[in-house]
């Protein structure tokens, strides 16, 4: 089967150099391929030399209806130990904690703009929310460019979305709704469908892990030709090149092995612990939204860690926040009877219970920092938490919830109110991920100079 999947991609690629390397980015080559190269930093230019400079990785979570005005605890101040916070308090030193104005607020739609996506025309950088556009440079070297994850985020807590639903999703591609993969059991299903062994009779094709090593195959096909015509300088950058692809071909084989050995039951089988490469083992959700928020932190780690992504959105609910705080397990927001959501039961019935529930969703946050940590990734990585909503008893875009966390070089932690607009905060997302703004011909928006968390 390997050999039928190579023959094809082979074909697929032209012979010139650039076409060829840049074929091989959109093959779901790791960046690590791009910057081994010396042809390939010669010949690419900014666009995937950007995307070379190191193994970024970046996580979008919206969290939803914001939080009352001094719930991060009062005073003009914030709080990293208040009661909302204090599940991110253990990471504090990673950790900025931010008040800001929500700049284009929702009021219970239009989530993609709290995301940055601010423009329907196509052509606009800005018709993408901003981990599209992230991925749109991230993602040329990863099978899956970005990943959708939902928890609960149907019309109504666990129940299916619906193309209303959807369109009021934070994700967004050139002005369109991206759908997103609500469900935990059908995202590992979906994501970590294939194992590296030859598909089943009627299966669609070969998975991410066969189409990287055919990929690779290819290259080495490729640079036998091209050794035949090159001079001897040109040789010399070319044996380097070899080397370079052969250790990555030996790495995607080794991550290809851990994977079997992960679904035969010979590896550690989940995407924490020992370090093998492979689906997560998920816990029954239940009626339990955090533990459906832990199961889909648990899918979007174990994808960065296995090179399938560089880039994952995490949305908690909907815009009408109609899960159930009070779910039965040892983390239920008892102050709301097991039938109040979110949004009647506490922003419109109980306000006193809105720093409980915001604890509640902190702790799926915390959950995936100290993940990323277990596995080595939180030191390439950029986690940020939106909400559409500043104020949100009233509908204000004051007072808003802002999470960054990083523990890339750079990153300036700290709990603190902040009057800027919210999207000031993804300037210092992007300079983080190294990606330049549009201004100069970058590939992300310009969302003003930063400064809040760099």
């Amino acid at each position: 089967m390997m050999n039928k999947i190579t023959e094809r991609t082979t074909k697929a690629l032209n012979s010139s150099r650039r076409r060829f390397l840049e074929n091989m980015g959109k093959c779901g080559l790791p960046s690590a391929f791009l910057r081994a190269s010396p042809l390939a930093t010669a010949i690419l230019g900014s666009r995937y030399a950007q995307a070379a400079t190191a193994d970024k990785k970046f996580v979008l979570i919206y969290h939803p209806n914001g939080k009352p005005e001094d719930a991060y605890g009062g005073g003009g101040t914030v709080n990293i130990n208040s009661t909302a916070l204090k599940p991110l308090a253990p990471h504090a030193s990673d950790v900025a904690a931010l008040e800001m104005t929500i700049s284009m607020p929702g009021n219970h739609g239009n989530l993609w703009l709290a995301a940055g996506a601010s423009s329907y025309n196509s052509q606009d950088v800005k018709s993408n929310s901003v981990n599209v556009q992230a991925s749109n440079v991230l993602g040329n070297n990863t099978p899956f460019r970005s990943l959708q994850l939902g928890v609960f985020s149907g019309d109504n807590a666990g129940t299916e979305p619906t193309s209303g639903s959807q369109t009021a999703g934070i994700d967004r591609l050139k002005g369109s709704p991206l759908a997103r993969e609500w469900n935990s059991q059908r995202a590992i299903a979906s994501i970590f469908r294939d194992t590296p062994a030859a598909p089943s009779p009627g299966d669609s094709g070969p998975s991410a892990f066969q189409r990287r090593l055919s990929a690779y195959d290819a290259n080495m096909k490729a640079l036998d030709a091209l050794e035949r015509k090159l001079g001897q300088d040109e040789k010399s950058k070319l044996a380097n090149h070899r080397a370079a692809v052969e250790r990555l071909q030996k790495r995607a084989q080794a991550k290809q092995d851990e994977f079997l050995a992960s679904q035969s039951g010979g590896g550690t089988g989940g995407s924490t612990g020992g370090g093998s490469c492979g689906a997560p083992s998920v816990s029954p959700v239940g009626n339990s939204a955090l533990t459906e928020y832990k199961a889909q932190a648990d899918v979007a780690v174990a994808a960065l860690k296995c090179g399938l992504t560089n880039v994952c959105s995490i949305q908690f609910s909907e815009t009408q926040a109609s899960w159930k705080p009070n779910d039965g397990t040892a983390d239920a927001v008892t102050a709301l009877n097991a039938g109040q959501d979110h949004h009647n039961g506490g922003n419109h019935g109980n306000p006193a219970a809105l720093p409980d529930i915001l604890a509640y969703m902190n702790k799926g946050v915390a959950h995936l920092i100290a993940q990323l940590k277990q596995e080595d990734l939180f030191k390439d990585t950029v986690v940020c938490v939106i909400s559409e909503m500043g104020e949100g008893i009233n509908h204000l875009s004051s007072h808003g919830p802002i999470t960054v966390a990083s523990g890339i070089n750079g990153f300036r932690a700290g709990a603190k109110r902040v009057t800027n607009s919210h999207t000031d905060v993804f300037a210092d997302v992007f300079t983080l991920l190294g990606l330049e703004s549009s201004v100069g011909g970058g590939q992300v928006g310009n969302y003003g100079t930063g400064g809040i968390v760099v």
